[in-house]
């Protein structure tokens, strides 16, 4: 059994802590992923929306410094993963494989320039906006829409190979994104909006959109996305989101994306190791390993190999 999940927030809460990113104090633990075949990870650097400019940029600067010391105090327990061939390495060795992503497009400081050098740092992906407002974009929390430098921010994006993840978009700005690219996005982040009105998660035409340009979608394990009200998530409930999206043509388009780490998420699934527990259940409602596969791992892997390929 495979695990790629597109989002957690344990490297910012490890740094802010002072732990290893090899602990026992978080959701997200790099024992758990020794029981899978594979383990791929997105560690995010959550930059606040109050962070701006050289902040936001020194905030980066000090947490890939501490990403980079991980790596060489952790050794084989963590695998960095910036390049098609450490993807496909990765694909087929235990233990955690990390790809390195950024939560707030602030990263950049408003900066076009930035772009390239947050590449260079091997970041894989960034997320345009947290919940508020950037230079970029409006957050879903807030009413801005893409900004003229965001424009040209997800056009370097693209051409460099930085994933644009449209989680945390409020609805103008989504569009936005979608009129000023070309290159299939993704939501690492988001369930249904019709199963859980929540506006962090995508309404059906988004969530459609996304598909048709061949991207994926990474189901949250937050509480408050899952079910209306956002207290005692169960499997039925995360599951009610995958049928749905299901219907909508998400064969190929469904995948993981935990939020281990930033978000209340409930005890059935609150660390990796009880993933085989949330797989069982998709073979027990009648979802078939192969589909069940895809969810878990080859969508997100399939998404991820193309953009490392540059074909995205």
């Amino acid at each position: 059994m495979r695990v790629f999940d597109m989002h957690c927030d344990t490297l910012t809460v490890c740094k802010k802590k002072g732990w290893d990113l090899d602990n026992e104090n978080c959701q997200l633990r790099l024992g758990d992923a020794d029981g899978f075949d594979s383990y791929v990870q997105l560690y995010a650097v959550f930059i606040p929306d109050e962070v701006r400019g050289e902040r936001a940029q020194s905030f980066f600067g000090t947490h890939h410094a501490y990403y980079r010391r991980q790596l060489e105090h952790l050794g084989p327990r963590l695998y960095d993963v910036p390049d098609l061939a450490a993807l496909q390495k990765a694909r087929d060795r235990r233990g955690m494989s990390s790809i390195l992503a950024v939560e707030g497009g602030c990263v950049y400081g408003g900066e076009l320039g930035m772009v390239e050098q947050v590449y260079n740092a091997g970041v894989r992906s960034v997320t345009l906006t947290w919940n508020g407002n950037n230079e970029l974009a409006g957050g879903v929390m807030d009413d801005g829409r893409l900004t003229d430098f965001g424009k040209e921010a997800v056009h370097e994006m693209e051409r460099l190979g930085i994933a644009v993840d449209v989680s945390h978009l409020n609805d103008e700005s989504f569009y936005d994104v979608l009129a000023a690219t070309e290159k299939p996005v993704f939501a690492s982040h988001s369930n249904s909006r019709a199963v859980c009105s929540h506006p962090r998660n995508l309404t059906d035409d988004q969530f459609c959109r996304i598909a048709e340009r061949g991207g994926v979608v990474g189901l949250n394990f937050y509480n408050q996305f899952i079910a209306d009200g956002g207290e005692g998530a169960t499997f039925d409930q995360m599951l009610a989101h995958l049928d749905h999206l299901l219907q909508l043509g998400g064969e190929n388009v469904l995948a993981l994306g935990s939020d281990y780490d930033g978000a209340d998420i409930e005890e059935i699934i609150d660390r990796p190791r009880k993933l085989k527990n949330f797989y069982q259940a998709l073979l027990d409602n009648g979802f078939g390993r192969e589909l069940a596969d895809k969810i878990f791992y080859w969508n997100a892997y399939g998404y991820f190999e193309r953009l490392l390929a540059g074909e995205l």
